[in-house]
């Protein structure tokens, strides 16, 4: 009995141990033996399947082979000796996975040293289950157990940590545009005919001539376990009641276990410490879940939350319809508690009295003297059949199932809102932007204009921020195995920066990890996102352009981490830019381009967006629930992008309408005029009708690289 009882520590160990390596394995993984999908370091992890696979079957084959002459022939044994014949096959099939592994991948050398333990692992585990005691058979359930938790689709608290292969965070991916001077290339002859997006970004650099203020002196104590939301809050506030100022955060963690931070005040930047390479040396951490569930969840606060006073958390902000209905609208999502339609709306200026052509920059208006300097244009259906958003999207009939298209005749939707700000006021009558029009602003759609209150000049960077979520995650949760409340949870309760309600700001040189909503971007123009980098535990959406978003860039993006809602938008935003993006992918989890719809009924889907230099993305996804469709709306731009992921000659649009014997034409239909150039990938071309999707140079790089770089010179 005592022998038992001290070989039980062995035990258990041993049972951790199986129960890690079963975790390893991911089926889907699987499917890649077949070649079905296109990915680029699918050999390498084909070679790794199968080479374990030699492993276990010649640990099997040794209880059969009782020749000890076929036995010897592998060892040159006079004597037959099992151990030293399973060792010799065992590194066989282990120096084959690993050297596969090494050389395709491309990993680097922590992850060859991980790929290595992993390998040894199984080697030795075989040898014990082969060659120990019959108690080990008693251990294979633990496999099964790490099996169900690396595939199960219902979520699994903390599992991401046990994944080996989630930490091969440095696979080289590769470029959409080649470096090298060698190659094919197609030049393109004209890019006249696509939108102008040299607007995106910020408009002036800031900061230089600010004050730096320490958050330690109002109290704030790095790497303590205290809350420190109120020595922080009270570091902002005071420096923002002063004119501006930065807030720096000296090396250290900071624990947010109460409420949120809010900007409110202009001209403010959240600064970190830095180390060797600019390395953030001061992480955030938020340690409460931030979910506000009674109405619309999904716009619950963030760790760190602009423009709160001026649009408070949980309510939409735009146009109203003029003749609203009250209705409800609910999703099928669990999490989803369905909406009244209520909004905030900005105050009335004045109307537009003459038409302005595409491309213009100046407005007619009835009274410029009662303008702000940032407005809203809004353009009104004024047919029941919905004229202005039937040419918005580009289509002559709705669906039954677009509620929200179908009301935005009936109740005179202000379907076009443009978040926009003002150059100078050059008369009475006449004001210039600070850009073109991206349509007509025509008197057909009874133009009127809305003055925006927004904060100016906020920025944030070089800071890390964490949280204490334990990652279970699972889209939008499951009605059978989730509360309400614990779905709202890993959809909406652990976020960590809102960019809202902010005119020309920054965020640089700042990690996410641990976030099911890490970065939004809504009702903000001019922000420049820049070397950011997102990890950690799988979430919801990654980053997010929301509502009147316009004019944004994002660039020089790494994500290591899988969310299901990637990167996109939802609303009327328009003029955004997504520059080198890469989605790392170290194990088969594709990800999608994603597009949303219309946020709330009185809008309408994302256009005249730009996607270039992206890799490792696969489709571009039409989600958001059917009342919220179409999806996105004309003149979306992707440029130079290399896809990773999606199945071989699959259709690039991933549409709901597939079920409904929807053929590819009528999905094209629904995309008219989204424009494709250098795009690299397994798609059919030939399910993309020209006539509706336009585009050069399918599988070849286009010059010039960046569409973005060459109008931003060009302007």
């Amino acid at each position: 009995m005592t022998g038992t009882l001290a070989l039980l520590p062995a035990f258990f160990a041993l049972a951790a141990l199986f129960y890690w390596l079963g975790a390893q394995i991911y089926c889907k993984d699987f499917l890649l033996l077949a070649g079905t999908y296109h990915y680029r370091i699918r050999l390498a992890q084909c070679v790794t399947y199968v080479a374990t696979a030699v492993a276990l079957f010649f640990v099997i084959g040794f209880n059969v082979l009782t020749n000890k002459a076929v036995a010897g022939t592998f060892t040159g044994a006079a004597a037959y000796s099992p151990w030293i014949d399973l060792c010799v096959f065992c590194i066989i099939a282990y120096l084959g996975s690993f050297a596969f592994e090494w050389t395709l991948a491309k990993i680097n050398w922590q992850n060859r040293v991980l790929t290595a333990s992993v390998r040894l692992a199984e080697v030795a585990l075989l040898c014990v289950v082969q060659y120990g005691s019959r108690e080990t058979i008693y251990i294979l359930p633990f496999v099964v157990a790490g099996l169900y938790m690396r595939n199960s689709k219902f979520g699994v608290v903390h599992g991401k940590d046990f994944f080996i292969a989630c930490h091969m965070h440095d696979r080289r991916v590769k470029a959409p545009f080649p470096s090298t001077t060698g190659g094919k290339r197609f030049r393109i002859a004209s890019t006249a005919a696509l939108p102008d997006f040299a607007n995106a970004g910020m408009r002036t650099r800031f900061g230089e001539n600010l004050k730096r203020f320490n958050v330690c002196d109002f109290g704030a104590v790095p790497d303590s376990c205290d809350d420190q939301t109120a020595a922080v809050q009270k570091a902002i506030d005071t420096v923002g009641e002063s004119g501006g100022g930065i807030v720096f955060f000296p090396k250290g963690r900071y624990h947010f276990r109460t409420g949120f931070l809010q900007i409110n005040h202009s001209n403010i930047i959240l600064e970190g410490e830095t180390g060797a390479g600019k390395k953030p040396l001061a992480e955030l951490v938020l340690c409460h879940n931030l979910v506000s569930g009674k109405r619309n969840p999904w716009l619950s606060p963030f760790l760190v939350t602009t423009g709160e006073a001026l649009q408070r958390s949980n309510i939409f902000f735009g146009l109203q319809f003029r003749k609203r209905k009250e209705t409800f609208t609910q999703s099928t999502s669990p999490s989803d508690p369905g909406s009244d339609g209520n909004i905030l709306t900005p105050e009335f200026a004045t109307t537009v009295i003459e038409t302005s052509k595409k491309g213009e920059t100046v407005l007619h208006v009835e009274d410029s003297s009662k303008l702000s300097k940032y407005i809203m244009l809004g353009l009104y259906n004024t047919s029941d059949e919905g004229n202005l958003l039937k040419d918005i999207l580009g289509l002559d009939v709705f669906r039954m199932e677009w509620q929200t298209a179908l009301r935005a005749g009936p109740e005179r939707a202000p379907s076009y809102q443009w978040l926009v700000e003002v150059k100078r006021v050059i008369d009475k009558h006449n004001v210039e932007l600070t850009q073109p029009l991206w349509r007509d602003c025509d008197m057909l759609y009874e133009p009127a204009i809305f003055n925006v209150p927004m904060l100016e000049n906020v920025g944030i960077r070089n800071l890390k921020f964490n949280s204490t979520w334990n990652g279970l995650f699972r889209h939008h949760g499951h009605r059978r195995y989730y509360t309400v409340a614990q779905t709202q949870e890993m959809d909406y309760g652990w976020n960590a920066v809102n960019m809202k309600r902010v005119a020309n700001g920054f965020i640089d040189n700042v990690t996410f990890n641990n976030f099911t909503n890490p970065l939004y971007v809504m009702d903000s123009r001019n922000i420049s996102a820049t070397r950011l980098e997102f990890g950690g535990y799988d979430g919801h959406q990654g980053i997010k352009v929301y509502e009147h978003a316009c004019d944004n860039l994002f660039q020089d993006i790494t994500f290591r981490s899988h969310y299901a809602d990637m990167m996109g938008g939802e609303g009327n935003a328009y003029g955004n830019v997504f520059s080198r993006v890469k989605y790392v992918n170290p194990v088969f989890k594709p990800v999608d381009y994603d597009f949303h719809g219309f946020s709330e009924g009185p809008m309408s889907p994302p256009s005249h967006n730009l996607f270039e230099l992206v890799s490792g993305f696969a489709l571009i996804h039409c989600g958001g629930s059917n009342h919220m469709h179409p999806s996105f709306a004309q003149n979306n731009v992707w440029w130079n992008c290399s896809a990773e992921g999606e199945m071989r000659k699959a259709f690039i649009f991933r549409t709901r309408y597939e079920k409904k014997q929807y053929t590819p034409k009528d999905q094209c239909r629904l995309f008219r005029n989204s424009y494709f150039y250098g795009l690299q990938g397994a798609y059919n071309k030939k399910l993309l009708d020209p006539e509706y999707i336009l585009g050069e140079s399918w599988g070849t790089p286009i010059v010039p690289e960046s569409l973005y770089s060459l109008q931003k010179s060009q302007s």
